[in-house]
């Protein structure tokens, strides 16, 4: 099979995945958005989720791979209640798991697809990631940031100087802090604590409100560092 036809058979598989979950979300998007805005439909599926043991353990992992792939369903109400159902690292670990999944499908969906699939205008937003020597320290930065906007940095992967198991490997490391204090939060409440849940998502909600507010000073000095340490 040449190259040709082995994208157009990734973009096949790929987009079949996508029209799936795209399917499930449009057949659950009642159920969904329960989850995303009632604390008492999130309290109901924990319950369910527990009684069905490894069957529950598995639509929970697609929830976090769907929560990745469809960029406008919220990170933080699924990774509280992983932490609220298996615990700080049980619920840490599950997380990972799932936006490996998720990154690695919009990873090769994008690439299958082309630069087509991405707006001109972000390639050239983020192009200090094209430096070679630089792209991973950089990359890190922006994933371990809270607020910045890591489902596009993902689109843009399959475009930067980094083989696809390096770039699946920052995206997902760099997401650990973030991910640990979410899980921890959920154990918390579940243990009926609500003090600690409270400071951390005081910091991290402060901390995402001043990235988000400053990205683009952020994405200039990233800029403005790349053209420094080039040579000249």
């Amino acid at each position: 099979m040449n190259k040709s036809k082995k994208q157009l058979a990734s973009a096949a598989v790929l987009a079949l995945l996508c029209a799936g979950c795209a399917a499930v979300a449009v057949a659950f998007r009642h159920e969904i958005w329960a989850l995303i805005t009632s604390q008492t439909a999130r309290d109901e599926f924990v319950e369910w989720v527990r009684s069905h043991g490894v069957w529950g353990m598995l639509v929970f992992l697609g929830l976090e791979v769907f929560q990745i792939v469809v960029a406008v369903v919220p990170g933080e109400p699924v990774q509280i209640m992983a932490g609220a159902l298996y615990g700080p690292v049980g619920g840490l670990l599950l997380c990972l798991v799932g936006i490996l999944i998720g990154s690695t499908l919009i990873y090769f969906f994008v690439r299958a697809l082309g630069a087509k699939a991405v707006d001109p205008a972000v390639l050239h937003k983020y192009r200090f990631l094209q430096d070679e020597k630089r792209v991973r320290s950089a990359l890190y930065l922006l994933f371990f940031l809270p607020g910045m906007p890591k489902d596009l940095l993902t689109y843009i992967g399959p475009f930067l100087p980094l083989k696809p198991r390096q770039f699946l490997f920052i995206c997902t490391l760099a997401r650990f802090p973030a991910l640990l204090a979410s899980t921890v939060a959920g154990d918390s409440l579940f243990e009926g604590n609500i003090v600690l849940p409270l400071v951390l998502g005081a910091v991290t909600g402060t901390l995402g409100l001043a990235c988000i507010r400053g990205e683009q000073r952020i994405v200039d000095w990233l800029h403005r560092r790349r053209d420094r340490l080039a040579p000249k």
